[in-house]
């Protein structure tokens, strides 16, 4: 045997040796505890205090989209158990579960200090020391101030307890690789007490509330597809990730650049414009936003609350990226009639009326006592043309008059069941 090849099978087996190596030290070190205290914290118990945490649990962050299955509105109980299969996000990180976090001692956070759960909301950490994978927004809740976390775990306290036991996560390879070298890790550790801005409609607050308490940054903002962080320099420019292509949803939307860009996004919208839309869901090109803009839930913020978000938007330097535009599932595509219908009523009208008209928190109208009052064209005609004052959106310039047919087919097909 000649010395190159003696040569190029030494590398070969060094190579193959610390791929093994690599292998199996990921094997054994991935899931390695996290070597840090929860705080010692305790949140209060008085009515202003629940108040508050209620308000950033169901309509800011609105927990209950990840925590509930199904998740309806903010009243569904977050007893976990909702499947994110990311198999096929970038280069695939694994399939995970929403956990249960009502107080259920056993299959629950009941038994978990309040000072545990404020570190898994803010550092990533669970109470058995284990890494919480970034599904968990802690890039931006990390920043929540130590009244506004309290107020959190103090409205959780409230909550019913279910038992739910859910399956384990399962990470990919490569999730546990990142986790090994640290790629992906726990925020680092909050040593100091976090306070926030005074409330109040100042481009200070809205920052806080942009990113620490509404979740803006979190949808509107770009992430590395291979490493799940985020580009901390491009911050409100527009998604990388496609909201619903994972959960099979009617549509599938970017989230839009929200930056000041002029000809873009919302750069040319005044407040009153921006007020209108996040609140009812209506550009002022009379278009209805996309759905997996919450807007549903955002009318239940204060006045105070919108303009602070405008006000800090407004003062972002510009930048001229662009998201896609949404589109329809296939399902969608290839749907006609009633079947068609029931699809657009759940991406468009379910978040506000409910499963089926039943009703749902952000209306007090059940449509399903409603619909029989009005005759087919007044049916048609009352989805068009909405009822602004209600915060309903008019969807004349967003379905087509065959897909509104199709809407009120649905709804009529209810009575018949």
């Amino acid at each position: 045997m000649s010395r190159a090849l003696r040569i190029a099978g030494s590398i070969l087996a060094a190579l193959v040796a610390l791929l093994l190596a690599t292998l199996i030290y990921i094997h054994f070190v991935w899931d390695k505890p996290v070597d840090r205290p929860a705080p010692v914290m305790t949140a209060p118990h008085d009515s202003a205090t629940i108040a508050r945490g209620e308000h950033i649990f169901k309509d800011t962050w609105q927990c209950w989209r990840c925590h509930a299955s199904p998740a309806t509105d903010g009243n569904s109980s977050p007893s976990g158990g909702r499947v994110f299969d990311l198999r096929s996000r970038g280069p695939g990180f694994g399939i995970y579960y929403a956990r249960n976090i009502t107080p259920d001692s056993s299959t629950g956070i009941g038994s978990w200090t309040d000072g545990e759960i404020t570190q898994a909301i803010r550092e990533g950490v669970r109470k058995d020391r284990h890494m919480l994978f970034p599904l968990m927004p802690v890039d931006w809740l990390k920043g929540l101030s130590d009244r506004d976390v309290l107020a959190v775990v103090a409205y959780i306290r409230t909550i019913p307890p279910v038992t739910n036991r859910v399956p384990d996560s399962e990470p990919s390879f490569f999730s546990r690789a990142l986790m090994t070298f640290h790629v992906l890790e726990p925020m680092p550790p909050i040593t100091r007490p976090v306070g926030a801005p005074p409330p109040g409609p100042t481009a200070e607050y809205g920052r806080y509330f942009a990113t620490s308490v509404g979740g803006c940054a979190e949808c509107h903002s770009p992430r590395n597809l291979q490493t799940a962080r985020f580009y901390e320099d491009s911050l409100f420019a527009g998604s990388t990730i496609a909201f619903g292509s994972e959960q099979g949803d009617p549509i599938v939307s970017y989230g839009r650049n929200i930056r000041p860009v002029k000809d873009l996004g919302i750069g040319h919208w005044n407040e009153e414009d921006f007020t209108a839309a996040v609140t009812s869901g209506m550009r002022p090109d009379s278009t209805v936003l996309d759905p997996h803009m919450p807007y549903a839930q955002f009318k239940f913020l204060s006045g105070d609350e919108v303009r602070a978000v405008y006000l800090f938007l407004r003062s972002l330097e510009p930048m001229g990226r662009t998201a896609p535009a949404p589109w329809y599932s296939v399902e969608v595509k290839q749907a006609k009639g009633t079947e068609r219908g029931k699809l657009l009523f759940r991406a468009r009208c379910q978040p506000c009326h409910g499963l089926e008209g039943t009703g749902a928190r952000p209306t007090s109208v059940r449509l399903t006592e409603v619909e029989s009052s009005m005759d087919d064209r007044d049916l048609k005609d009352f989805i068009a043309a909405g009822q602004l004052n209600l915060k309903m959106p008019a969807f004349r310039k967003t379905l087509d008059s065959t897909e509104l047919d199709d809407v009120a087919a649905y709804i009529r097909s209810w009575k018949k069941q």
